[in-house]
């Protein structure tokens, strides 16, 4: 993927997600545009490419967020080295492994991210209110999963350059 493009992708997505997506709340949970934007990556570009874009979602997402930088982009690369992993390793064909791979992410993101202010002692919601939210981010990033990946495979394919024929 080319370089413009992936900034302006991981600026849009984490652009919507702290603006649009945030008014988009299914039992508690938004979508996290960024997240599957990355694994989305990770899943049409390669595990290299998606570990390196979900550093810079991460990043954009940290920008917007209160406390230090780095948590939302350690989370992301555990959720994209997840979906990284399961990319290499089943069909790529089958649509439900995308989704999938994008429910495990959310759980390896959100699981990360709460550890995490938890350590720098920022606020963390109780055991069974994180468990709902939790749940409610895997269904809401899975049921977005196929149309964004669609979208990014339809972006993606112009940026490929392939020679003419002679």
């Amino acid at each position: 993927m080319k370089v413009a493009a992936g900034i302006l992708l991981m600026m849009a997505a984490a652009l919507l997600q702290v603006t649009w997506a945030s008014q988009l709340e299914i039992a508690g949970a938004f979508p996290n545009l960024v997240l599957i934007a990355v694994i989305g990556v990770t899943w049409t570009q390669g595990v290299r490419t998606g570990l390196l874009w979900a550093c810079v979602g991460g990043i954009l997402l940290d920008l917007n967020a209160p406390g230090p930088l780095g948590p939302h982009a350690v989370a992301l690369l555990a959720g994209t080295y997840t979906a990284g992993f399961w990319a290499r390793n089943l069909d790529r064909d089958g649509f439900l492994h995308p989704m999938g791979a994008v429910a495990c992410g959310t759980v390896l993101y959100s699981l990360v991210l709460i550890s995490t202010d938890s350590v720098l002692g920022l606020p963390i919601p109780q055991l069974d209110t994180a468990l709902q939210l939790v749940v409610a981010a895997c269904a809401v990033n899975a049921a977005l999963t196929l149309p964004l990946l669609g979208v990014l495979r339809w972006v993606t394919s112009g940026l490929h350059w392939e020679p003419a024929a002679a």
